[in-house]
């Protein structure tokens, strides 16, 4: 197929770009669209470079499937021209996450969706959301879910380059103003992400709640709660979570459930576990510390991590990509 990947200059942009240089599904070199200020900016492709094109109407012509990963207000502004011009928009902001039209995919629990879509836009769920649904799905699938708590533990990655560097400057003892959190990140956790709501949430807590329910196909009776916290890691975020079953169930049934859910690795016993920095650059969702809740037969806590560029982002896009390929060779 042929491939446009909007905000290539950026974090997740580069990591979609290095995905699809194995993916056998595309057509000739992607087009690396982005800012007007980013028109000219080299990036490695295979052996060889692409230069960034500034994007524009006509960027989308003769493009099979574009990935965006350049904010709401560019995805507004161009999925909708790009899915007009003919194409899939694999969108990884949260601009369509809730619009009932558009279909919100993890492979792995509803690519199903995605079946036979000859142009139109699909949205690619928050990097958090999507490794807890692939840790809870399979519960979902074989005892039913009354509710999921979560807390996260999220890397500066997900706020992208600028963040990163934000970090290891402050590790580094410099003092640095317009900075990209609201309080000192390094040697800090900071239980706020994205605009504050009236309800006393954050609006990254708020996702989470609001796409975990649609993934799953579940309406306002799943229960969902999430605190969701920065901290001091450069890449892969964690989650602590608690899930309440409708019917009775044991670790070892559910650690059988997951192992055999596509995508998730469970860790050996209930005392292990991954960690951010051994999960970076894998695109599997790891599962540990799965033990039962000493109060409730129903419930189970586990801890859960996953690389957010990867499998957060840049490689479920391509996932849902590969699956649109593999439809349209049937």
């Amino acid at each position: 197929m042929r491939t446009a990947v909007l905000g290539a200059t950026g974090l997740v942009g580069r990591t979609m770009l290095r995905l699809l240089e194995n993916c056998n599904w595309v057509e000739g070199e992607p087009v690396a669209l982005a800012s007007p200020r980013s028109a000219g900016f080299e990036l490695p492709w295979r052996q060889g470079v692409l230069a960034c094109r500034a994007v524009e109407a006509t960027s989308f012509d003769n493009i099979d499937v574009a990935l965006f990963s350049a904010g709401g207000g560019p995805s507004r502004e161009w999925a909708p021209v790009a899915a007009k011009a003919g194409a899939v928009v694999i969108d990884n902001s949260s601009a369509w996450r809730q619009d009932p039209a558009i279909p919100l995919v993890v492979p792995e629990i509803n690519g199903d969706l995605v079946d036979g879509l000859a142009s139109g836009i699909i949205a690619n769920p928050n990097c958090s959301t999507i490794q807890v649904a692939q840790a809870v799905a399979a519960l979902e699938a074989g005892w039913g879910l009354d509710e999921v708590h979560v807390t996260t533990f999220q890397a500066v990655s997900g706020a992208g380059q600028k963040a990163v560097a934000e970090l290891a400057r402050q590790n580094a003892g410099e003092v640095m103003g317009a900075p990209v959190f609201p309080r000192a990140i390094a040697r800090n956790v900071i239980p706020a992400i994205g605009a504050p709501l009236d309800d006393g949430s954050f609006e990254e807590e708020a996702k989470v709640v609001r796409e975990l329910r649609k993934i799953l196909g579940r309406d306002d009776s799943l229960k969902v709660t999430c605190t969701a916290v920065r901290v001091p890691v450069v890449n892969a975020h964690a989650a602590a979570v608690r899930v309440v079953c409708r019917r009775p169930l044991t670790p070892e049934s559910a650690a059988g459930a997951l192992a055999g859910w596509p995508g998730v690795e469970v860790a050996a016993t209930a005392h292990d576990y991954a960690t951010p920095r051994e999960v970076d650059g894998s695109t599997t969702v790891h599962v540990g510390r799965l033990r039962q809740d000493p109060n409730d037969a129903r419930a189970l806590l586990c801890w859960v991590v996953a690389d957010n560029l990867l499998k957060g982002a840049a490689w479920n896009a391509v996932q849902i990509a590969a699956r649109l390929a593999a439809w349209r060779a049937r």
